[in-house]
């Protein structure tokens, strides 16, 4: 008696050897591109003025809160004048009475009376009455604190009651029309701007609220540890609700660039041998062709060595590819 074994009539086949790989291609063809980049800032007023004591003194009233329009000379802040303008009274005073005596000395040396000299002492007496009078008329106006420009309130920093000493800020004013924003540029970037330069701003507050601002200078230096260089921008005009504080981007245009060949992103690869490379057809063969990558621009890359117009670059099916294997196109899968 015999024995069979087996499991059907392919028991023992091998299975088939697979195909090639199938891709999908490119052809490149130079293009035009608007190489740009978008910075992030705080939108801050176009001039930002503090308002601070000169005359130490107890806050007797703030006539302003924050997000007042205040013009050139309004009142911001009062202070006790009590004290000063009894100091005053007293120096007008004594200023009225050594007028008096410059009067009587000047009749008594006409007529022989009095000494040149004791005159002069009599006049310089008056001469110093006359500054003390005036030293205290201006110190006494410093009590009435007003705004020295015209601007919106953003701050105020005393309240009634406080007692405000020299140079205590009081009030800060947002002055000057617009708005600025100063955005940190990459010294790649930064060398292709140059004051005058448009830019679009847009805020996270207002994603549908587009503005045109303008640069208006760029710092001298770059800073040590990022290498990023300060860029103001001025919005002339912008809606009233944007305001100061608000977290901006701003998109501005580096390079207007001409012929340049550009790949998907998903076709740069990284190797351990060459540090980024694509691949590219020869036939029907996969070849990798090592190449210099730029910027990026809309999900793709421009390539500035190592690609010429007409390569074909594969940009799907790159998984089982190996150099020098062959390849088989997907339906369709050649386009520019």
């Amino acid at each position: 008696m015999s024995l069979q074994t087996g499991c059907g009539p392919d028991a023992g086949a091998t299975a088939p050897a697979a195909g090639p790989p199938q891709v999908r291609t490119i052809r490149l063809v130079p293009e035009n591109v608007v190489l740009s980049t978008i910075v992030v800032g705080t939108l801050e007023p176009s001039a930002r003025v503090v308002v601070a004591a000169q005359e130490e003194g107890v806050v007797t009233a703030v006539a302003v809160r924050e997000g007042d329009r205040v013009a050139a000379g309004d009142l911001v802040v009062q202070l006790d004048d009590r004290r000063i303008r009894a100091e005053l009274a007293e120096a007008q005073a004594r200023l009225l009475d050594a007028q008096a005596q410059a009067r009587r000395a000047k009749a008594l040396e006409g007529e022989g009376l009095i000494s040149t000299s004791e005159a002069d002492t009599i006049r310089a007496s008056e001469a110093m009455a006359e500054a003390r009078a005036d030293l205290l008329r201006t110190r006494a106006s410093f009590t009435r604190i007003t705004a020295p420009v015209a601007g919106v309130v953003l701050a105020r920093h005393v309240e009634v009651g406080n007692l405000a000493s020299p140079r205590t800020p009081l009030v800060e004013l947002a002055a000057g029309p617009g708005l600025m924003l100063r955005v940190p540029v990459s010294e790649l970037e930064v060398v292709h701007l140059r004051p005058g330069d448009t830019a679009t701003v847009r805020v996270d507050a207002l994603p549908d609220v587009s503005m045109a601002a303008r640069i208006a200078r760029i710092f001298p230096a770059a800073e040590g540890t990022t290498r990023q260089v300060t860029v103001e921008l001025t919005l002339a005009d912008p809606p009233a609700a944007v305001r100061p504080g608000f977290l901006a981007r701003a998109g501005m245009v580096l390079e207007n660039r001409k012929g340049v060949l550009l790949v998907p992103e998903a076709a740069l690869q990284r190797g351990s041998e060459v540090p980024h490379f694509v691949w590219v057809l020869d036939g029907d063969t996969a070849r990798v062709r090592p190449v210099e990558p730029g910027e990026r621009v809309d999900g793709r890359v421009v390539i500035r060595k190592g690609l010429a117009a007409g390569d074909e670059v594969v940009v799907e099916g790159l998984v089982r590819l190996r150099d020098g294997g062959p390849v088989q196109r997907a339906a369709g899968g050649s386009g520019s």
